[in-house]
């Protein structure tokens, strides 16, 4: 009797240990796989999607290592159920499910469940065969639009920018700037502010010498310019680009400026600077006979420009025709920021700005110019000139610009 209950009792835990759950097999479905040469069970079951233990136990294998080509395996493929969206294959000559699955980005098992498939080698040209869909990406957060920071503030020129044409209310921001020479064009100041309808009061005060000023402004739209407070420039309207200019009688010492401007429409442009009228920009110039500088100058010259085409004929009575040097020497008023120097020589030539080397083209050659940008304080500064000129043609041109 005892061993009748032993045996009902072993038997009872083997049946209960070797079946699922119903909720298992309700969420499994048993396909059929032929095993081709070559196949063993890691690879079967990665085709699936499935574990080898668990091919091992649907088929009661007492070796994994032992299957053979034709045998029938039992394939317990689970899945989560039908998708929700699904699109139709159709299958074509020489396709396969593997193939298919990795074109879709899918699995074998996938479309295995999802088609009913009891044995995943037979599909044929023609089968109509559904393919899950993948659902998209979720879209990605909008990222916040960062508030727009005005440029680094630094110069002497106090700007504060409004978003309006009227220098209305508060300002947008407020800008220091080395000088007023802008070109925005159709983008404007940035800081928050676009390219229409927007304004910017910019002041300071600076050291004048005694004497007789030009003012000039240019400007696309409008433009006011007041001196110690008395307005010089008043072109407040709509315009393309247009030069003004005022001339003003001033003392030594500080004077205030204060410049008003306005963008409607089109492109934007204001530029400012003073010309101190009367006063003759001289360069001394001294000459030698030898291509070194080096001795007593032969001759001494006053210049109001350096723009000299001597061709094949000496600078000045008392040098020679070839093979002498020369070097022009002048102080120089820069209302400060961003410069541009031009030389233009046959044969070589050295620029100097308060005793710095800025520009060098020391060597013999054919007339060509060379450029050098620099940023120059406002102030007076030294401004030298060393040429030499071996034989042939001779060419000396120097002139700067602000940028």
């Amino acid at each position: 009797m005892k061993s009748r209950l032993l045996v009902a009792l072993i038997l009872t835990t083997l049946l209960l240990g070797g079946l699922p759950l119903a909720e298992d097999a309700h969420a499994c479905t048993n396909v059929t796989h032929v095993v081709r040469p070559g196949e063993y069970l890691a690879q079967i079951a990665a085709l699936y999607g499935v574990s080898v233990s668990a091919i091992v136990q649907a088929n009661n294998l007492w070796n994994p290592n032992v299957i053979y080509p034709g045998q029938c395996l039992v394939i317990p493929v689970c899945g989560g159920g039908t998708p929700a969206c699904v699109s139709i294959h159709v299958v074509r000559k020489g396709e396969y499910l593997k193939v298919i699955a990795a074109r879709y980005g899918t699995t074998v098992a996938t479309l295995v469940q999802l088609n009913g498939i009891r044995n995943p080698n037979l599909i044929y040209p023609g089968q109509r065969l559904k393919i899950p869909c993948q659902a998209p990406p979720p879209a990605p957060k909008p990222k916040p639009t960062p508030k727009p920071t005005p440029p680094p503030s630094t110069g002497a020129w106090r700007g504060q920018y409004w978003g309006n044409r009227f220098l209305s209310g508060n300002p947008k921001f407020v800008r220091n700037t080395n000088l007023v020479d802008f070109s925005w064009g159709a983008a404007g100041p940035g800081g928050g502010i676009g390219g229409t309808n927007f304004s910017v009061r910019w002041k300071r005060t600076r050291y004048f010498d005694a004497g007789l000023y030009r003012f000039n402004a240019i400007s696309d739209d409008g433009v006011r310019v007041w001196v110690d407070g008395i307005l010089i420039i008043d072109e407040w309207h709509d315009t393309a680009p247009r030069h003004y200019i005022a001339d003003r009688e001033l003392s030594a010492g500080n004077h205030t400026l204060q410049i008003d401007y306005y963008q409607n429409q089109g492109g934007a442009r204001i530029r400012f600077w003073p010309d101190r009228l009367g006063v003759t920009t001289a360069w001394t110039g001294v000459y030698f006979n030898n291509t070194t500088l080096q001795g007593t100058p032969v001759v001494t010259r006053q210049y109001q420009i350096i723009d000299f085409d001597w061709g094949k004929n000496a600078p000045a009575p008392g040098v020679t025709a070839d093979y002498y040097s020369a070097r022009y020497t002048g102080e120089f008023h820069f209302a400060g920021g961003g410069y541009r120097f031009f030389v233009t020589v046959d044969d070589g030539a050295r620029l100097y700005l308060d005793d710095n080397l800025i520009l060098d083209a020391w060597y013999v050659g054919a007339p060509r110019t060379r450029t050098v940008d620099v940023d120059v304080s406002e102030g007076n500064h030294q401004i030298k000139v060393e040429y030499f000129e071996n034989n042939g043609g001779a060419v000396l041109k120097v002139k700067w610009s602000q940028r």
